[in-house]
Formats: C-alpha cells, sequence, structure tokens
C-alpha cells in the first residue's frame, strides 16, 4: 500500500479536532480525526499521509491493521450466522473454546466468550465471588482491573489492595519479594482471590517479582482460593509467552483474555479450570447478555490464535523485543533524559526524566505513534507481532533525532 511517508512530510496533528456528536472520554487528547486506512503498522489519513501505529491500536491488533486473513474469516462468516441466541448456537464455540483452554494448560475446563475485556474480567470475578467463602481479593495497587464493576471499584469491603513497589524488601527497585512485614500483615485469613495483572501496571510497564507471585499464588491456592489472571493486555503472544502469568510459574484457576484475540474485532473470553467449572456447575451459576458465545468472534479468535502459532508469533514477540529493548538501552547510555526502559517481548515503556510530551508530540510530528501515559514521564511502545525491523529502526532513528534535538550538548550523529 502506498502514500506519503510520514519522515518525507511532517505530519500536523497540532489543530484542533472537535466531534460535535462523540462523546470522547478516553483521557487522552484526539491528535487524528482522519485516519481512513491500514496496513499492517501503518495507517493512513485522508490526505495520503502514512504513519506508524506503535500501540496497536488500543494494544489490539496484534496481527497488524487490516489483516487478510482476519479479514476474510470475518467475510466469509458474516455471510452465514454471526450471531446466536439463547437456546441454539455455533460449532465453532467449542472449538476456539479448546484453542483457548490449550494456550492456558486448562484442558478439560471451559470457556465463555464475550466482547471487552472489562468484561471478561468482571465476568471472571462474579465467577470467583460465587465460589470462595473469604470476604476479601488480593490485588496490587498498580493494577488496572477494567473499567466498570467490582475490579474496578475495589471497594474496601471487597479488596486488599497490596502496594508492592513501596515495601521494606524493594531493594532493587523491581517491587516486593514477599519477604518483609509489609507481607507478613497480608490477612490471607481472609484472601479467597487473587487477581493478577501480569506486568502491564496501569500502562507503566512493570513487572511484579517472579518470588512474590508464586508465593502469593501458592497461599492463595493452597487454602481453597482462587487465582484469576487479568491477561488483558499481556496475553495473545504480547510479552513473548501466550499468556503473561506464564512467565511466572503458576497455574491461575481462572483467565481472562481480551485485546488482541480478536486482533480489533470486539471479542474476549473468561477460561475456567476443570475444578472451577465443576463447582459451577453445582452452584448453579447464571450470567447472560446479548453477546454472548456469538460465532462471528469465534472465528475471528481461533484465527488469531491459529496465525500465531503457525508463525510462531510469540518467538518473534521475543525477539523483536529483545532487539527494541537493547537498542533502547543503549539510547539511555547516550541520552540522560532517559531514565529507565521496561520491557518484555513487545510491550515496552521508555520512562524520562522530563519531557515526554514534548517527545510525544515531537514523534507525532514525525509520523510515529507512541502512548504517552496521562501525567506521567512514560512513553509506551506495543506494536503488532507482525512489525518489521526495518519499521522498528526506523522509529529507532526519529526518536533519536527527537532526543540529539532536546539534549543540551546535541552529540554527533
Amino acid at each position: 500500500m502506498g502514500g506519503k511517508f510520514c519522515l518525507e512530510k511532517k505530519i500536523n496533528h497540532l489543530k484542533i479536532i472537535t466531534m460535535n456528536h462523540i462523546i470522547w472520554s478516553t483521557g487522552h487528547i484526539l491528535k487524528f480525526g482522519n485516519i481512513v486506512d491500514s496496513d499492517n503498522c501503518f495507517i493512513y489519513d485522508s490526505e495520503g499521509n502514512r504513519m506508524v501505529d506503535l500501540e496497536s491500536g488500543v494494544w489490539c491488533t496484534c496481527l497488524g491493521h487490516n489483516n487478510k486473513r482476519i479479514n476474510k474469516v470475518i467475510s466469509d462468516q458474516i455471510n452465514k450466522i454471526s450471531h446466536t441466541g439463547f437456546c441454539f448456537i455455533h460449532p465453532q464455540i467449542e472449538g476456539t473454546a479448546r484453542k483457548v483452554l490449550d494456550i492456558n494448560n486448562l484442558q478439560g475446563g471451559k470457556c465463555e466468550f464475550i466482547c471487552s475485556g472489562s468484561e471478561a474480567v468482571e465476568y471472571g470475578m462474579r465467577i470467583a465471588r460465587t465460589l470462595t467463602t473469604k470476604p476479601l481479593a488480593l490485588t496490587f495497587a498498580d493494577s488496572y482491573l477494567g473499567a466498570y464493576g467490582d475490579a474496578s471499584a475495589k471497594s474496601a469491603d471487597k479488596w486488599f489492595i497490596y502496594d508492592r513497589l513501596n515495601c521494606s524488601c524493594n531493594h532493587s527497585g523491581s517491587g516486593c519479594v514477599g519477604d518483609c512485614e509489609e507481607f507478613n500483615r497480608i490477612p490471607f485469613r481472609e484472601i479467597g482471590i487473587f487477581l493478577l495483572e501480569p506486568g502491564s501496571s496501569s500502562g507503566l510497564v512493570r513487572f511484579p517479582d517472579a518470588r512474590l507471585i508464586k508465593k502469593i499464588s501458592t497461599k492463595v491456592q493452597e487454602s481453597g482460593g482462587i487465582v484469576m489472571s487479568n491477561e488483558i493486555t499481556t496475553g495473545i503472544g504480547r510479552t513473548g509467552k501466550w499468556l503473561g502469568y506464564q512467565h511466572y510459574n503458576i497455574q491461575p484457576d481462572i483467565v481472562a483474555m481480551g485485546k488482541g484475540l480478536g486482533n480489533g474485532y470486539p471479542v474476549s473470553v473468561t477460561a475456567v479450570s476443570k475444578n472451577i467449572a465443576d463447582q459451577l456447575k453445582h452452584k448453579g451459576f447464571h450470567y447472560s447478555q446479548s453477546h454472548q458465545n456469538d460465532p462471528l468472534g469465534a472465528f475471528v479468535a481461533a484465527e488469531v490464535i491459529d496465525i500465531i502459532a503457525e508463525g510462531a508469533l510469540c518467538d518473534e514477540a521475543r525477539e523483536k523485543g529483545y532487539y527494541l529493548f537493547g537498542k533502547l538501552t543503549e539510547m539511555q547510555e547516550e541520552f540522560p533524559l532517559i531514565r529507565e526502559v521496561r520491557g518484555r517481548g513487545l510491550m515496552l515503556a521508555v520512562e524520562f526524566t522530563r519531557d515526554a510530551s514534548r517527545i510525544y508530540e515531537a514523534l507525532l510530528t514525525a509520523g510515529f505513534i507512541v502512548a504517552l501515559r496521562p501525567n506521567t514521564e512514560v512513553l509506551r511502545l506495543d506494536p503488532a507481532l507482525t512489525i518489521e525491523k526495518e519499521t522498528l529502526d526506523l522509529f529507532l532513528v526519529a526518536l533519536r533525532d527527537v532526543l540529539v534535538n532536546l539534549a543540551p550538548n546535541k552529540p554527533d550523529h
């Protein structure tokens, strides 16, 4: 696909975009109101300018925008049946559920396909609350768990929020390792659920220490509690493994997946172990909404899993992530403006000492879309697993040029 490349023509993102009939409530400033086409990691505006999307939309298009195989699956199925009801279903639901359970090592378990990541987390929490007799769920203070519901509210009578970054055993800066007074004060006798977000850290990309995750998971599960992993952002190959929790040598009882599962199509899933499924059957659990287990989303999810497996894209994400992380770390040595580089696979963050908003604006002008975390000095990168190394190199050149222009004593190129 053609188009004027970003480096050949500066992109004007400074004009005010007004949407007269849309509620824009994301917390991010709308920069472009005329994006009309796409191809893998490139998006195109109505004037033919090409920009590099290093955020995969909202971290969703793990196989790139406008993926031809995904498009074909949607086109083929939408001409047959895309929505079913409460008393009839398409057999693809069962096939896709098996694929989801297989990548989670939850053979014999069950799934529910729904629409959004927040709903998948909320659905999982409803299951966990139904089955546990203990009053509290445990999560970390820096976790983002959803846009609504129990996990979003985190009310004090239902949640114990542990600040893993501010404890006496956080000597390395990576957070609590489970060997401190603060950890010992966690009321495990009252905790029936551990809800883990394995690394997104409310968009800041901070990964909890493996020792801490193992200790908490073991304590909760050995006392009959439930471990749930929120894989909305970290799942589907993003971190170099199928799921983020697979870096921690644990086996959750419940897993919520979304975002990349649909490659931009709104489908999510909550998967549960056989043990959880058996308990639910005896409890008589009830949940219904209009787009439960719709076949179109199931076809898309199955194709996403197949494409990643066939192309060994988890390995690709890991290798490209190592490359990008290494280059950014080299840049950090040259530019003190970079405070820290964090990452796992193709989920990375660059934290600056200052001027993150200026760097963000300059990258937009050069045609590179990254995420500026509101009220922070952090830029986040979540490119598609299918991004070309050459595109990463173009970004690195652009970032270095921006930093050179901001540096007090500009180094030679």
